[in-house]
């Protein structure tokens, strides 16, 4: 079987399962079937390639092989490379993307409405495009850029990322995926109307605060019932019930399964994984890991959709490639290989002095948080 893996992370002995072609022309840079060497991982990297498709039983003899060779005093240390650099273009990208929304979202709160002429020259750059274009990419990007600034403008800027990486993986295309993006974007602007120390209260919500944040939903909703946008009906059914939960118990109504659009399942699962995965003020952010498990529990119990979640759980699993992490024990590494087979499967990760571990295996071990690329550069 295939498996879309992150050149960054490749290793010697993974099997190139498909030709790789440079950019969008016909130069071969290396065909199906090929054994990588360093020598072709490193022209891999130096030509841009985010990821390729290795066989995946190869993956495990690599890293079996690449553990024999730390184990045996004879051979060379190899350690993982400490390449978590950001992307400047993808950096650049994604903050045109915020500083526009926050204009937009701010004008918004003031006005109660929603400003088209900040909205469409972003979607004709194609900037908020580029931002979802490559999956590996995206994920290690929107967690391991330093962000200031408002935590909801840019939790509605990760969910329209990880919309247009979800409208892929389901295969939507046109209208449809610009809507489950849009959809993403903008489900949470009816915050804006809420006092900030209500939004960044640490502790339990009152019952009457919690009404109070409840009414963002229908905020939202008539911020776009009043542009044109309105008109989309998967993306304001989107908005309007990103919060149900199919055993019934969400809100704003109460809706079951089967009264619950596609596009409302859908971003439930992607609205729940962020706001685990970014750090906020109230709540310090959680491992990929961690709230895989959580989703993984919500799909159990029948609060989240189990096909919409269960996809996208496998697809970032193998987004998560390459990433570095940080153990609870304080060490770092960068995960080589994840199960995809299994959505709560825990990663192998390379230590930076070029060991393994199989953190399946280790239970005192936990992941702690995706490193930053600023992080990363200092060990």
């Amino acid at each position: 079987m295939l498996k879309a893996f992150a050149v960054r992370s490749l290793l010697p002995e993974m099997l190139i399962g498909r030709t790789v072609y440079e950019g969008e022309t016909e130069v071969v840079l290396v065909e199906g079937g090929t054994i990588l060497d360093r020598a072709t991982i490193n022209l891999l990297k130096e030509k841009g390639i985010a990821s390729v498709y290795v066989d995946e039983d190869s993956i495990l003899a690599a890293v079996q092989k690449e553990k024999a060779a730390k184990a045996e005093p004879s051979e060379e240390t190899v350690t993982p490379e400490r390449d978590a650099k950001l992307d400047d273009k993808y950096a650049e990208d994604y903050r045109y993307v915020y500083g526009e929304m926050e204009k937009l979202f701010q004008e918004a709160a003031v006005t109660g409405r929603l400003n088209m002429d900040i909205l469409q020259p972003v979607m004709a750059s194609g900037r908020l495009r580029d931002l979802y274009k490559e999956g590996a990419t995206a994920v290690s990007m929107i967690y391991t850029m330093n962000q200031d600034g408002d935590y909801n403008i840019h939790h509605c800027v990760h969910l329209a990322i990880l919309s247009g990486l979800m409208a892929k993986w389901m295969g939507l295309v046109g209208m449809d995926r610009q809507n489950l993006v849009l959809a993403g974007l903008f489900l949470d602007i009816g915050k804006q109307f809420i006092e900030k120390d209500l939004l960044e209260k640490k502790g339990r919500l009152t019952e009457e605060e919690f009404d109070i944040l409840k009414n963002h939903v229908v905020d939202s909703f008539k911020l776009l019932e009043g542009s044109d946008l309105s008109g989309r009906t998967d993306l304001m059914n989107g908005v309007i019930q990103h919060h149900e939960r199919n055993d019934g118990s969400g809100y704003p109504s109460g809706l079951e399964a089967d009264q619950i659009s596609t596009f409302g399942k859908v971003l439930a699962v992607l609205d729940s994984y962020d706001a685990m995965a970014s750090s906020r003020t109230y709540a310090e952010k959680r491992s990929p890991f961690e709230v895989f498990k959580i989703l993984y529990a919500d799909v159990l119990d029948g609060k989240l959709d189990s096909e919409y979640a269960v996809l996208f759980m496998r697809k970032l699993n193998a987004a998560l490639n390459g990433c570095w992490l940080r153990l609870s024990d304080g060490t770092a590494g960068r995960i080589v290989y994840i199960d995809e087979s299994r959505v709560t499967a825990m990663p192998v990760v390379q230590l930076t002095d070029g060991g393994f571990i199989d953190l399946n295996t280790v239970k005192d071990l936990t992941v702690v948080e995706i490193m930053t690329a600023a992080e990363v550069s200092k060990l």
